[in-house]
């Protein structure tokens, strides 16, 4: 996964986590609470892609969206 396509992600997960949880800071969140947005990110960023790549199959072809969640 490309620096571009992670950066998409934290920063979906970071505007999710503020409409969910406004009043928490991230450190007070537990992995169950944030693994759920994680995932919504990830999915709408392979879409984004998904549609980048009918364009231009070339530039957007493979794109392996396998995450890992640090281990606690």
């Amino acid at each position: 996964m490309t620096g571009r396509n992670q950066d998409a992600i934290k920063k979906t997960v970071a505007g999710l986590l503020k409409l969910q949880h406004p009043h928490r800071s991230p450190e007070t969140l537990m992995r169950e609470e944030i693994g759920p947005l994680v995932e919504v990110a990830v999915e709408m960023r392979k879409r984004v892609t998904d549609q980048l790549a009918k364009i231009l199959p070339a530039e957007f072809g493979a794109v392996d969206y396998n995450y890992p969640l640090a281990q606690a």
